[in-house]
């Protein structure tokens, strides 16, 4: 057999496993789906979202949960958008070839390849135990510690992406440098 057809035999081998593989892949992803609806579509209604949980054992909602969830969003948000914005700011146009800045990078680059489970771990014993329960405050600050390192590095590059023309044009027109 000569190499060119060899070499398309053993192509068209490899794209017919790979669509076999994907297509089995698919149907355990589509039995388990059909599964879930099948059976869960009976408990699916508006009271699902309007009535509190209740005991286990009882039928009830996701209200608590729903509401939890929202808040600890908001919180986390609130506190992590303001203070990954301002390092990020920081870090693109002040802290540039500085030990500080480098420092600060370099402890946001730590939380950012943090698992989740170790801040969740960090947080339950900072404030969880101390406190004595579980809190929507805990599981916000937990929240933010993640969001924070995202968020700087995000503002920093974005900032780092302005051109210096630009920067340049703004202080000559008298723009303040925090402005700029």
């Amino acid at each position: 057999m000569p190499l060119y057809e060899r070499r398309r035999l053993t192509n068209w081998l490899v794209i017919g496993l790979s669509f076999a593989a994907t297509a089995f892949g698919l149907l355990w992803l589509v039995l388990v789906l059909g599964t879930l609806l099948i059976n869960g579509a009976a408990a699916i209604g508006p009271a699902l979202f309007v009535q509190m949980t209740p005991p286990p054992g009882s039928s009830g909602g996701l209200l608590n949960a729903i509401a939890g969830s929202l808040a600890m969003t908001v919180i986390a948000t609130l506190i992590g958008t303001p203070t990954g914005i301002l390092a990020g700011t920081f870090l693109a146009e002040y802290a540039r070839g500085s030990r500080i800045g480098e420092a600060v990078r370099f402890v946001n680059d730590i939380l950012l390849s943090a698992p989740s489970i170790i801040i969740g771990l960090f947080v339950y014993e900072a404030m969880v135990v101390r406190m004595g329960h579980f809190s929507a405050w805990a599981g916000a600050v937990a929240l933010a510690i993640i969001m924070v390192p995202v968020i700087v590095r995000t503002t920093e590059d974005m900032l780092r992406l302005v051109p210096s023309a630009l920067r340049e044009a703004a202080a000559a027109l008298g723009a303040p440098k925090w402005r700029v």
